[in-house]
């Protein structure tokens, strides 16, 4: 399954399942070598239970029909071009019925074309996703732009090439579906790197929460767990139990992208010193460097105000540069720690530093 390792596959056969995916493919790509790859792991996902229309730009999808059959793709090839109107979109129903891929072309060219759109709509697509013929996904100040809400494509300022997909996508959105892939039909393995990692390899245009801090969940702790656990074997965290993490649940918060689970923070207040302490930060390896750990420490820090905490915390041996340099923590003596706090430090031994802002004058 090309690029994309199988963990990160697995973590999202469960939210998939039962989804429907619309893939449309621009006529460039309907006889390129890259699309037998697209193929073959549209192929792999309808395995894992995903429901997929492909649609053919233009008005011919003999071709591209013929090539789903070399695959060996359970596909059922529709007659008519989507433009022929509403018996067509019913002909596409009663083949996703038999569990079969409807092939279908678009009938006009464009990658978001009005029928093909009213179909997706109708027949409650999740996903519309675009395979465009070459390396026209967006881009702001020629750097990529995994994911923006739909709601902020028409504010988004820099230089913007192809924005005008941008724009088409946000459209698609308003009109129902959750989210929108630009993606460049010409990188080999591009439709797996996309939905199965939690950055992409494209451009998302989405109405819903990407990316989202929430409360941690109980069914999430083997999981935080397991995520942390790097960081305690270096020394850089320490040691928590299932235990500890359940009899705190209430302080702890992960970020998610696409629902996957990328980073936690904890925020535990002591009200009778009106303070709050912001423990267990960490992000994952691979999303280290995006400034999700500021995120959350000023989601920490929003947290503790929301509490009427005037003063926030963190103990830290390994992030001190973090911490100081970085979130402009000032450094201060134990003195300052909550008595049971401050027991609890010096009795683990640990030569850690503390540092804080204070939150009220």
């Amino acid at each position: 399954m090309n690029s994309t390792n199988g963990r990160s596959v697995l973590e999202y056969v469960p939210y998939f399942r039962g989804k429907l995916f619309v893939v449309h493919i621009a006529e460039g790509l309907l006889n390129s070598e890259e699309l037998v790859d697209a193929l073959l792991d549209m192929d792999v996902l309808q395995e894992i239970g995903v429901r997929l229309i492909i649609v053919a730009e233009g008005k011919s999808v003999d071709d591209l029909y013929l090539r789903t059959r070399t695959c060996e793709m359970r596909t059922a090839k529709v007659e008519a071009p989507l433009t022929a109107g509403q018996l067509v979109v019913e002909r596409i129903r009663e083949i996703l019925s038999r569990h079969q891929i409807p092939v279908v072309a678009s009938g006009a060219l464009g990658n978001f074309t009005e029928s093909t759109i009213k179909m997706a709509v109708e027949l409650g697509a999740s996903k519309y996703i675009a395979l465009l013929d070459g390396d026209v996904v967006p881009t702001k100040n020629a750097a990529p732009i995994p994911a923006i809400l739909e709601s902020e494509v028409k504010n988004l300022t820099g230089v913007i090439n192809h924005a005008y997909l941008l724009e088409e996508a946000a459209d698609i959105c308003r009109k129902g579906i959750s989210r929108v892939h630009l993606l460049n039909g010409r990188c080999r393995g591009v439709l797996v790197d996309e939905l199965f990692s939690e950055e992409g390899v494209g451009t998302m245009v989405h109405s819903d929460s990407y990316r989202e801090i929430r409360p941690l969940r109980e069914d999430d702790i083997p999981e935080l767990l397991s995520m942390i656990a790097r960081s305690v074997v270096d020394s850089k965290l320490v040691d928590r139990t299932y235990e500890d993490i359940a009899s705190k649940l209430n302080n702890y918060y992960v970020l998610t992208l696409d629902e996957s689970i990328v980073g936690c923070v904890a925020v535990y207040p002591y009200k009778e010193n009106q303070s709050a302490e912001l423990g267990c930060l960490y992000i994952k390896h691979q999303h280290e460097g995006r400034g999700y750990g500021r995120t959350l420490c000023a989601f920490a820090k929003d947290k503790a105000e929301e509490l009427g905490m005037n003063f926030i915390f963190a103990i830290s041996q390994s992030a001190v540069q973090y911490f100081r340099d970085r979130m402009h923590y000032d450094e201060f003596s134990r003195d300052c720690l909550p008595q049971a706090r401050r027991a609890a430090l010096e009795s683990s031994g640990r030569k850690s530093g503390v540092f804080g802002l204070q939150l009220k004058d």
